[in-house]
This record gives C-alpha cells, sequence and structure tokens, in this order.
C-alpha cells in the first residue's frame, strides 16, 4: 500500500474516531438525561418498560460504539506498526473496496466469511 493510501486511511480513521467520540459523549448526555426523567416520572408498568427498552437500545448502541472505538484505535496502531491493511489471518492485502467501507478491519473477505461460518 502506498504512504499516500496509509495517509488517506489514518485521516478516515481519525475523523470516524472523532465521529464516535461525539456519539459517546452524546450517548451519555441522553442516558443521563433519561435517567433524570425517570426519577421524576411516576407511572404504570407500561411507562417503566418503555423507559426500560429505551434503556437498553442505549445500552447496545453505547457498547457497539465503544467496540467501533477500540477497533478504530486498533487499526491506528496497525497503521504506524506498518502492518495496517493486511489480513491478521492469512497475510494478503485486504481489498481497498472493504477497507473503504470499514477501514477499522482486520481480515479480508474471505477470512471474515470463513470465521462466521465457523460461528
Amino acid at each position: 500500500m502506498t504512504e499516500e493510501k496509509v495517509k488517506y486511511y489514518k485521516e478516515l480513521l481519525l475523523k470516524e474516531k472523532a465521529s464516535m467520540a461525539q456519539s459517546l459523549s452524546d450517548d451519555d448526555n441522553a442516558a443521563r438525561s433519561m435517567m433524570e426523567q425517570d426519577a421524576n416520572v411516576v407511572g404504570d408498568s407500561a411507562d417503566e418498560a418503555s423507559v426500560n427498552v429505551s434503556q437498553n437500545i442505549l445500552n447496545l448502541t453505547n457498547n457497539k460504539n465503544k467496540e467501533t472505538m477500540v477497533a478504530i484505535e486498533a487499526a491506528l496502531r496497525r497503521i504506524e506498526e506498518k502492518t495496517f491493511g493486511i489480513c491478521v489471518h492469512c497475510g494478503k492485502e485486504i481489498n481497498p473496496e472493504r477497507l473503504e467501507t470499514l477501514p477499522w478491519t482486520t481480515m479480508c473477505i474471505k477470512c471474515k466469511s470463513a470465521s462466521e461460518k465457523r460461528r
């Protein structure tokens, strides 16, 4: 991979990292706001169920964003280590279209498909 392409992916990852950081901050603020509202609402069991569902969705989203943030940071480390864009399973170069879509990926599409079939 050329230095120019590596620089492009690094910038892409840094933008995504900033976006994820903002999303995590927004999720934290939403959770805090929801908890404050919940404390002030005395409702029936339907209200409680609705609040629980909303909190669960927010928690799932927050967890997924945290996982993505860890993956982005790992991809940035791979850039520094000069291993970015190389499949961790087969050692071949990951298709540029795949990196464009998911720049923090660690596997080529063939290895990822095989990995998912084993599950």
